[in-house]
């Protein structure tokens, strides 16, 4: 810094030039962080991780719509691998099952193993809470839908991008790779080609309009879309935690410098202010808050279809 006492910086050494609470408010935060690791570790504890669901359920009466393809009607890539993963019930487990996962990392790298010490990071804490939030926005998603049309055909869109996703991933690691992995881009192809002819075959069978199932979708769409099951969210929002937290999770420095505290520690060469940036545990807690928000409502969307409906 310059040593001009009447810089116009003079005197703002370790002063706090943006925070998202006062002490208070970010004690307040670690104890609420710290309180819903506890109650989820307690929730979680003895859990097999089994999803189950009864007969005479939606999630029964969708998957009876997506039986697995008989042999004759498969491609002839997946004669001997049939297509699987495809019913609301299975998309929407590994949603809830990932979500679960995730958090026994964010418990483990924020709270200390006797439970008594917190330590945030920011960075780190964010790219858990994108993937927590994806996670629990694919389930919402995917259950949302009061009608079985419209869970089953987004449960085969959601597979559909999958598996033209990881064609794309193929052929762009054939052309790193050279031409001595043409031929694993061959038969990588010709069987995602013929899961793909499966899927389709799979949505006609089901009466769903192929084209509903090939329409691509991200992950950004589906985090506005699942937003409107969560009270006090919406679409909107459900965007905004959801891309802020990817800015983050993909080292953009946008966001992390919106959503962290910044301590000036003085000026570089074009005399322009420079700042270190520290985790923020209010803005992590309500990014923590709105990802297990969106798990309450799957948790909850999964109890009621999976239920066995009452005869009327």
């Amino acid at each position: 810094m310059t040593a001009d006492l009447n810089h116009r910086f003079a005197g703002l050494v370790g002063a706090y030039i943006q925070r998202h609470g006062d002490d208070v408010s970010e004690e307040q935060a670690q104890q609420k962080i710290g309180g819903l690791l506890n109650g989820w570790k307690d929730a979680m504890h003895g859990r097999d991780g089994v999803m189950s669901r009864e007969d005479g359920s939606d999630l029964r009466g969708d998957e009876l719509r997506l039986p697995k393809l008989s042999i004759e009607k498969r491609s002839a890539a997946t004669k001997t691998d049939p297509l699987w993963h495809v019913s609301p019930a299975h998309q929407a487990d590994n949603g809830i099952q990932t979500f679960h996962n995730l958090m026994r990392a964010f418990d483990s790298m924020v709270l200390s193993e006797d439970r008594t010490q917190m330590r945030l990071h920011l960075s780190a804490e964010f790219v858990l809470i994108r993937a927590l939030i994806e996670a629990a926005n694919t389930a919402v998603w995917v259950l949302g839908p009061e009608d079985s049309d419209g869970r089953v055909a987004r449960s085969l869109r959601l597979r559909h991008s999958e598996l033209s996703y990881s064609r794309k991933l193929a052929i762009k690691f054939s052309e790193l790779a050279g031409p001595d992995a043409q031929d694993a881009l061959d038969a990588q192809d010709e069987f995602v080609s013929g899961q793909l002819t499966d899927l389709a075959t799979m949505a006609s069978d089901a009466g769903i309009e192929v084209s509903r199932v090939v329409k691509s979708v991200s992950p950004g769409t589906i985090a506005s879309e699942a937003g409107v099951y969560v009270p006090d969210l919406g679409s909107a929002l459900g965007y905004w935690y959801w891309s802020t937290a990817s800015s983050i999770a993909h080292g953009e420095p946008a966001n992390m410098r919106e959503l962290a505290d910044m301590t000036f520690i003085g000026v570089d060469v074009r005399d322009q202010p420079v700042a270190q940036v520290d985790p923020s545990a209010v803005a992590i807690w309500n990014h923590l808050k709105v990802a297990h928000d969106i798990i309450a409502v799957a948790h909850a969307l999964w109890n009621r279809r999976a239920a066995a409906q009452q005869e009327t």
